[in-house]
Parts: C-alpha cells; sequence; structure tokens
C-alpha cells in the first residue's frame, strides 16, 4: 500500500492475490491481484485489476510492468 501512496486515490485494500512462476525463465514472477478505495475529488469508488509481470535477479526485483484496467481508473475520475 506503501508504493501507492503518490497516487490521488485512497486506497484501502488489496485481495484476490494469484501468484504464477514461469518455468522459462525461471526468474518470472507474474501477480494477478485487485486493489480498492475512493477518489477523492468524485468520491467514487475506486477498483481496479491488476497484473504484473515482475524479474528476479540475485533476490532482487530488475524489472516491474504493471497492466491495469484503464476503464476502471477513468470511471472513477469522471464527474456524472
Amino acid at each position: 500500500m506503501d508504493w501507492f501512496g503518490g497516487y490521488n486515490n485512497l486506497l484501502t485494500s488489496a485481495d484476490n492475490l494469484r501468484i504464477y512462476k514461469s518455468a522459462k525463465p525461471e526468474n518470472v514472477i507474474i501477480l494477478e491481484y485487485e486493489v480498492h478505495g475512493t477518489v477523492p475529488s468524485t468520491r467514487k469508488p475506486y477498483d481496479n485489476r491488476f497484473c504484473s509481470i515482475i524479474t528476479i535477479k540475485d533476490r532482487k526485483i530488475v524489472y516491474w510492468r504493471d497492466y491495469m484496467d484503464t476503464m476502471a481508473v477513468i470511471t472513477a475520475n469522471t464527474q456524472d
């Protein structure tokens, strides 16, 4: 949750974590998870799903790429 601290959204929880380890290369992990909270400017709930692809080398994260539901961001940040 600290990593998301720079976002305008107030995140309150994360759940539904799924972890996949790739067979080759062995040092790649794929995460699926959801985050939940509120957008202060619209007062709308914020619920988003992510897929993260992480590469680990020498027990350190050397690469991290996120894919998310962009429409969830647009919907939560748009005034009615």
